[in-house]
């Protein structure tokens, strides 16, 4: 086999292989720790939020995750989208990101959102 052939095969086994494996029923098994194939936000998760541009109050706000770039400033996750401080679309300005929450401006009115337990319901 020459070296290009074997890059191509090489190339669809590992392509075709994980949807050969989900088709025998094969299993992750997680041996006793967290499953990473399962939100930590749980099962409560909104299964349709609103875009950002369309928010209009804090109850529209699904704050997903907080995450550090490369340079270490915080990104946050809210509504499916990732912003960093001092983001602004439609009624709504990042102000502050901070390790478990967000200090965000909507429509005039300051609101800190927090991150959720891993059970699913909104920190207290």
């Amino acid at each position: 086999m020459t070296l290009k052939k074997t890059i191509v095969f090489s190339t669809l086994t590992l392509v075709m292989l994980p949807a050969f494996l989900m088709a025998d029923g094969v299993a992750y098994d997680p041996h006793a720790k967290r499953d990473p194939f399962v939100p930590l936000i749980g099962q409560e998760r909104p299964t349709s939020l609103a875009p950002l541009a369309e928010v209009a109050s804090p109850d529209d706000i699904c704050l997903e995750g907080i995450a550090l770039d490369a340079t270490g400033n915080r990104m946050a996750f809210i509504n499916g989208d990732l912003v960093k401080e001092k983001f602004k679309i439609g009624e709504v300005e990042v102000k502050k990101i901070m390790k478990s929450s967000v200090l965000l401006m909507i429509s005039g009115q300051e609101y800190t959102i927090k991150l959720p337990d891993e059970g699913g319901k909104k920190g207290e």
